[in-house]
């Protein structure tokens, strides 16, 4: 009986949508206005800070960087000097490695093309336990003194490049004058985590920066690389690696004075790679969710106001409709109904809200129910109660439909 009455509530809720399409479409549009902005506000505030990154124990990966307080120089870069210091003795990292991005033209392959690639360590697809979907990758293994011999190509580099070619594997590339071999390609979803030159890395190699193109011998002073991407060891906080890493810079800073001068203040800064990826991107977003959360506020009150102005229009349609022995709750939910209809058009334009529970006809049916059991004789007073009814609001339509001389006359 529950799905024979919901059955003709909708029937009747398509049917009035069908009488009215100026209002149904005005209704539509104002919910699907707020409902999408909302999808799509909420979509990317999910993507870039409610998802974890897809790397192991993600809390422990940090960006290092090198600045100089004394002028106000943030991100002045590294040298190889002090990433092996770090990496060695200062005791908060269980890997640490090199990041060096450039810009190389392809050649070798069907067209030159522009590339952006990236120099890490050897250690870098181990630290971030990444594996290829086709291929290998570089290890401490193919450790060099200057660049190794082997290349890691992007998924999408891959594929437009080579079209996907499985026997892209051993093949020879030109970056720029070096040539290379292709031992390796990345799966789609893996992406460097930290932020690259232009666009995605095409190409990861890996150098010892002990050897030409690197000036010989080493030093301090040349940074050379952007910086350096670490995991901390477990249990470490990143307060507390940046308390140990503040010691030890200013040990390095005592240790080399030529190197490191006083004035300039050469210090080491920690920073959470979700942070560096997201940057003051985290504030915007929020109020970005916020503004558009507002949207949809206003995009309910609108249809509030058409809805109670539509409803003053139907006045004399309800009150036939209780003259004739509607009870208020099936008037209710009928309305409930013509609403709704126009919620899940607007759901499926935008997206689908949490659906709203039926409460008004389980209320009216347990009444009915109530009624029925303690009330002598209600059925029958029910009977009496709407036949008078109908009778007085038949009489009301006769004499309205009268002239009003014969109404005089009478």
């Amino acid at each position: 009986m529950r799905i024979e009455f919901l059955g003709n509530d909708l029937r009747y809720a398509a049917r009035r949508l069908r009488r009215s399409p100026g209002f149904t479409a005005v209704a539509v549009l104002t919910l699907a206005l707020g409902i999408g902005a909302n999808v799509a506000a909420f979509t990317v505030v999910r993507a870039v800070l409610l998802n974890p990154l897809p790397y192991p124990h993600p809390e422990q990966l940090v960006r290092v960087f090198d600045d100089l307080r004394g002028s106000n120089s943030r991100d002045v870069g590294m040298s190889a000097p002090e990433l092996w210091d770090l990496r060695d003795k200062s005791g908060i990292f269980q890997d640490l490695s090199a990041l060096w991005p450039t810009n190389a033209n392809l050649a070798g392959a069907d067209q030159p093309e522009r590339i952006e690639g990236l120099a890490t360590s050897t250690n870098y697809f181990r630290m971030l336990a990444a594996r290829p979907q086709l291929g290998r990758l570089y290890t401490e293994n193919d450790e060099r003194p200057g660049f190794i011999d082997g290349v890691v190509l992007s998924d999408g580099f891959w594929r437009r490049t080579f079209g996907g070619d499985p026997n892209t594997i051993g093949k020879k590339i030109r970056l720029d004058n070096d040539l290379y071999t292709i031992i390796g390609v990345m799966p789609p979803e893996f992406r460097h985590p930290g932020r690259s030159l232009a666009s995605e890395v095409d190409a990861w190699t890996a150098a010892g920066f002990k050897a030409p193109p690197f000036p010989i011998p080493v030093l301090r002073s040349f940074r050379v690389l952007t910086g350096a991407l670490g995991r901390l060891k477990p249990g470490l906080s990143v307060a507390q690696a940046q308390a140990h890493l503040n010691a030890f810079s200013d040990q390095l800073s005592r240790q080399y004075p030529n190197d490191y001068p006083a004035p300039a203040r050469w210090a080491l800064r920690l920073v959470p790679v979700e942070e560096d990826l997201v940057g003051k991107m985290r504030t915007e977003l929020f109020v970005l969710f916020g503004a558009v959360a507002f949207v949809l506020l206003i995009s309910c009150v609108n249809l509030a106001n058409l809805l109670l102005a539509r409803s003053a229009g139907r006045q004399r349609e309800i009150a036939v409709r209780l003259a004739l022995g509607a009870g208020n709750p099936n008037v209710s939910l009928r309305r409930t109904r013509d609403i709704q209809s126009k919620e899940a058009c607007s759901q499926g334009i935008g997206s689908s809200p949490a659906p709203v529970p039926d409460r008004r006809r389980t209320s009216a049916t347990t009444i009915r129910r109530f009624w029925s059991s303690s009330t002598p004789n209600a059925s029958t007073s029910r009977s009496n109660w709407r036949t008078s009814r109908r009778r007085t609001i038949c009489t009301q339509l006769r004499d309205r439909k009268r002239p009003r001389s014969a109404q005089g006359s009478s």
